[in-house]
């Protein structure tokens, strides 16, 4: 499959079979967000790994509107992506720190990997980190910025016509100066 081909089928998953992803899968998405580029090697991205029942249930009540099944969207895998801080570059003239950058660098390539491997994906960013850093027992210098529930779909993607219309006109994406 090609990349354009990867990037069409990859949406955003919101329901799950009840069925876990293999370790060797598991182990291939790590390693594509552990390869991912970061603002000059700083690499200031960690992942916590939600694969028992436990740990599933504290990330669904970090992301209680996205609670379903003991897990967020019922996934039988919740990746909580965290940027430890203090470790990411910052920009000079503005202090721009790109530990979100990163991170969301690290979400993109585990994301698509998983697709790569039969898997689909939800990226979640709607959750209280808060609550994330007290379920889940957080160490003080690490800060969640995404979830990324992984799984077996128990859904469709729309349509292509129904995923166009949700989707920017080149017309408005493309900038013309």
């Amino acid at each position: 499959m090609s990349y354009a081909e990867l990037a069409r089928a990859r949406y955003s998953c919101r329901a799950y079979e009840d069925r876990p992803v293999e370790a060797e899968k598991l182990a291939a998405i790590l390693e594509a967000g552990r390869i991912a580029p970061s603002a000059c090697n700083k690499h200031p991205t960690r992942v916590l790994v939600c694969d028992t029942p436990r740990l599933r249930e504290k990330a669904a009540t970090a992301a209680h509107h996205f609670a379903k099944k003991g897990s967020v969207f019922g996934a039988p895998l919740v990746l909580v992506v965290c940027d430890k801080m203090g470790a990411a570059w910052l920009r000079s003239y503005d202090q721009m720190n790109s530990g979100d950058i990163d991170s969301s660098i690290v979400v993109d390539q585990m994301m698509m990997q998983a697709e790569d491997l039969g898997l689909s994906t939800c990226w979640v960013c709607h959750f209280d980190p808060r609550v994330a850093i007290d379920e889940l027992g957080l160490p003080s210098d690490l800060y969640p910025v995404h979830m990324l529930t992984v799984g077996y779909a128990a859904d469709r993607i729309a349509d292509p016509e129904a995923r166009e219309a949700r989707t920017i006109p080149m017309s408005e994406f493309r900038l013309t100066v």
